[in-house]
C-alpha cells in the first residue's frame, strides 16, 4: 500500500475578477458572479520514507509559468519536497481567472492580487493534505462516455475530416484497509466549454466531482485529457454550438457521474503500488519569426496580432527563445501512470501515449504551464484557430512547425516506455 493524504480548497476570486478562456468577454470587464464555486484538490502520494508527490488539481484555465515556479520553490523550501515532485494541473474550464502573464490581453487580464492567494492557498492545501496521510491500494476501471465529439469536424459542419477522438473515461480510486475509498481521479477528454456566460463556472467537471464526492469518495479529482480538438457534443447541424448554462452543465456532469460509476463498478486492482517521478523538456520548433520591423508594423493593428506584436516587442527575451514543452510521468502503480503535458494537445497525442504505453497511461494536457496547441501534421495544412490563430493568443513567438508533431509523439513515446528513478529529469533538444 502507499501513503495518501487530501485536500479540498476553494479558489473563486473574493472579488471581481476578468474571466479567461474567450476573447469575445474581454470588453465585459470583471465578472463577478459566481455560479458555481471554484476548487482545488490536493493528493499526496508515497511511501514513508521517501519524498511524497504532490498532485494539485484546480478549476484553472491552467496553470502560469511564474506562478508554477513559485510554488515549486515554495514547496522545496517549506514541506522539503522536490520541486520536480510537485504536479500542477487545471481542468481547463474557460470560466475562471487568468493565471499567465505573457498572452494576449484579451484572452484574460491577470490579478495579480488573485495569484497571490491562489499560491497562498494552494501551499496550504498542500500542508493539510501532508498531514492526513494513510495507507491506500489503487483500483482502476473504465467506460466509454458518449458526451463528445471532435469538435473541428462539428464546428465545420463536416468540411473538415472527423478524425478519431478519445471517448474513454478512467476512474481511479484510492482505497484504506477498511475498503472505504479515500479518494478518487476520473480521467476524460473533453473542453469545459458548455458555459460561456460572463460568470465563474468550474464547468461540467466540477458538476462531476461534486455529484461523486456524495457517493464514490470524499475528494474527486477531475483529470483532464488531450482535448485540443473535442468539445461537448452540443453542435447543431449547421456547426453552431448551443452554449449552456446552469442546467445543461448539470446535465453534462450527471451523465459522465453515470459512466464514471459504471467505470468504478469495474474496478480492478491496478497492481503493486510503484510512486515515482520522470521529466522531460522538449524543445517545439517553430516556423520562421517576423523581424522586429514587422514587428512594428503589426503592433499598430488593434486585433489579437496587434496585441501579439506588442506582447513580443515588450519581451524580445520571449520572442528569441525556443518554446519549452514541459512533460512529466507520475507512476502510481506498475499498471498505471499519468502523463502531463504544459500544453493543448490534440487526441491524436493522447491515444498514442495510451497505446504506446500498453494502455497504462492517462494523458493529460494543461499541467504545469502552458505552452499552445499540440496539433497534428495534417492540422496544418487544414488551417483554422488551433494551429493559425491560438498562438498568437497564447504568446508564442511564431507557429509551431511541422516536424513539431514527430518531436512530441517521439519524445512522449521515450517517456512513457523509460523506467522511472525518481527525481529525475532531462531534456530533449531538436538537432
Amino acid at each position: 500500500m502507499i501513503l495518501l493524504g487530501t485536500h479540498r480548497a476553494e479558489i473563486t476570486p473574493p472579488g471581481p475578477t476578468y474571466l479567461a478562456g474567450y476573447a469575445s468577454r474581454s470588453a465585459l470587464g470583471p465578472a463577478e458572479t459566481v455560479l458555481a464555486p471554484l476548487q482545488l484538490r490536493t493528493f499526496v502520494l508515497g511511501g514513508r520514507d521517501e519524498p511524497p508527490v504532490v498532485i494539485v488539481g484546480a478549476d484553472l484555465l491552467w496553470w502560469g509559468e511564474e506562478l508554477v515556479q513559485a510554488l515549486r520553490t515554495a514547496v522545496r523550501a517549506d514541506f522539503g519536497i522536490p520541486e520536480q515532485n510537485l504536479v500542477l494541473h487545471a481542468t481547463h474550464t474557460h470560466s475562471g481567472p487568468q493565471t499567465c502573464r505573457y498572452m494576449a490581453p484579451s484572452l484574460g487580464k491577470v490579478d495579480p492580487n488573485y495569484l497571490d492567494h491562489l499560491r497562498r492557498t494552494t501551499l496550504a492545501s498542500i500542508e493539510a493534505a501532508l498531514g492526513e496521510r494513510s495507507p491506500v491500494r489503487v483500483e482502476i476501471g473504465r467506460a466509454t462516455a458518449d458526451v463528445s465529439v471532435n469538435r473541428r469536424w462539428a464546428r465545420t459542419a463536416g468540411a473538415l475530416p472527423n478524425t478519431p477522438i478519445d471517448p474513454e473515461l478512467t476512474a481511479v480510486r484510492f482505497v484504506d484497509e477498511s475498503g472505504r475509498s479515500r479518494a478518487a481521479f476520473v480521467h476524460f477528454a473533453c473542453h469545459p466549454v458548455v458555459h460561456h456566460g460572463h460568470a465563474f463556472s468550474p464547468d461540467f467537471p466540477g458538476a462531476l466531482t461534486t455529484e461523486l464526492e456524495s457517493d464514490i469518495a470524499p475528494v474527486v479529482m477531475y483529470l483532464q485529457g488531450c482535448c485540443g480538438d473535442v468539445n461537448p457534443d452540443m453542435y447543431t447541424p449547421d456547426g453552431l454550438f448551443r452554449d449552456g448554462a446552469e442546467p445543461e452543465i448539470e446535465r453534462m456532469g450527471q451523465d459522465l457521474a453515470r459512466t464514471a460509476r459504471t467505470a468504478f463498478g469495474a474496478a480492478h486492482d491496478a497492481g503493486p503500488p510503484r510512486i515515482g517521478v520522470s521529466r522531460a523538456q522538449v524543445d517545439l520548433p517553430v516556423q520562421d519569426r517576423v523581424d522586429t520591423s514587422e514587428l512594428r508594423r503589426l503592433a499598430a493593428s488593434e486585433d489579437y496580432v496587434g496585441e501579439w506584436a506588442r506582447l513580443m516587442l515588450d519581451h524580445p527575451d520571449r520572442f528569441a527563445r525556443t518554446p519549452v514543452l514541459d512533460m512529466v510521468r507520475v507512476d502510481l502503480s506498475e499498471r498505471l501512470r499519468l502523463l502531463g503535458m504544459a500544453g493543448e494537445p490534440f487526441s491524436r497525442y493522447g491515444l498514442h501515449a495510451k497505446r504506446v504505453s500498453g494502455h497504462t497511461c492517462l494523458p493529460m494536457g494543461y499541467t504545469d504551464g502552458m505552452t499552445t496547441y499540440l496539433v497534428g501534421a495534417p492540422h496544418h495544412a487544414e488551417g483554422g484557430y488551433e494551429p493559425d490563430e491560438a498562438p498568437y493568443y497564447l504568446g508564442m513567438p511564431a507557429r509551431l512547425a511541422m516536424s513539431a508533431e514527430r518531436v512530441v509523439l517521439e519524445a512522449i513515446t521515450e517517456l512513457v516506455a523509460e523506467p522511472v528513478h525518481a527525481r529525475t529529469a532531462r531534456s530533449v533538444t531538436n538537432p
